[in-house]
């Protein structure tokens, strides 16, 4: 492993300076790409070749020796939520039919947005990452492009966002949390491997996300923050088809007044 010089501890000043930067560049980038260009697959491939190339930097930053040759470290591994979405942005760059891909435009604004912020704010790997090394700046520039193409692929309208897509959203949530389940007993619990935060906590001494009262109740937390996270991304979207179907109800119930009258 590289010598740590300056390492970005959480919550520190250097880490809260990152997020006061990239945070609203990434809300700034959205909307300005959003507004000019609409939808792009071209814009959607960008973000591809950079989550590669960010992933490229993390295997050679973090490839360590063994009595076997040269290793990736298991925790390392494309299979917690922010580097799988490199996956998913190729599958969404090569798509041919937006229709088809609903359940992936559904799932993946949410997960972007909520998931690159999170990794950002609470981020173990801080521990390995120093102010004078270029890993720093991959972390923050990887997860800053996550949220800007969540947002991105909201503003654009791709697809018409409804509540249907809200359920598709929060339906796959609860499958990517049993994969999660899968990968980590696939590696045997390898202490160092906690996918999705399933395991354990990301940090030590966060308020709801601790095993103080046993790992059902701290899945249950993670369910709900997760639910509240997919929600609030939605919020919009639900008030609106709401709105739209309470309307449709008083004018159906508003002709058939009419009608027995």
């Amino acid at each position: 492993m590289n010598e740590i010089l300056h390492p970005v501890q959480v919550f520190s000043v250097a880490h809260f300076a990152f997020l006061a930067v990239l945070w609203p560049t990434a809300v700034l980038l959205a909307v300005y790409m959003s507004r000019k260009f609409g939808y792009s697959r071209n814009i959607v491939m960008v973000c591809a070749i950079i989550g590669i190339l960010c992933e490229l930097e993390k295997i050679f930053f973090f490839m360590e020796g063994s009595p076997y040759g040269y290793r990736l470290p298991p925790n390392h591994l494309p299979f917690a939520m922010c580097p799988f979405q490199i996956f998913l942005i190729f599958a969404l760059a090569f798509s041919g039919s937006l229709e088809k891909r609903r359940p992936l435009l559904a799932f993946m604004y949410p997960m972007l947005v909520g998931g690159g912020a999170v990794g950002m704010l609470l981020q173990y790997t801080y521990n390995f990452h120093g102010l004078l090394e270029f890993a720093t700046y991959r972390f923050f520039i990887y997860h800053t492009m996550l949220i800007f193409l969540g947002l991105y692929l909201y503003m654009s309208q791709p697809i018409r966002y409804t509540i249907k897509e809200y359920g598709m959203a929060v339906g796959l949530g609860v499958v990517a949390v049993i994969f999660a389940i899968w990968v980590n007993g696939f590696f045997g619990w390898d202490p160092r491997v906690n996918f999705l935060f399933v395991v354990r906590p990301p940090r030590e001494g966060l308020p709801l996300l601790n095993l103080d009262r046993g790992w059902a109740v701290y899945i249950g937390h993670i369910a709900w923050i997760a639910v509240t996270v997919f929600t609030l991304c939605y919020l919009r979207v639900i008030t609106r088809d709401m709105a739209e179907f309470a309307r449709a109800l008083k004018a159906k119930f508003g002709q058939n007044k009419q009608a027995v009258l």
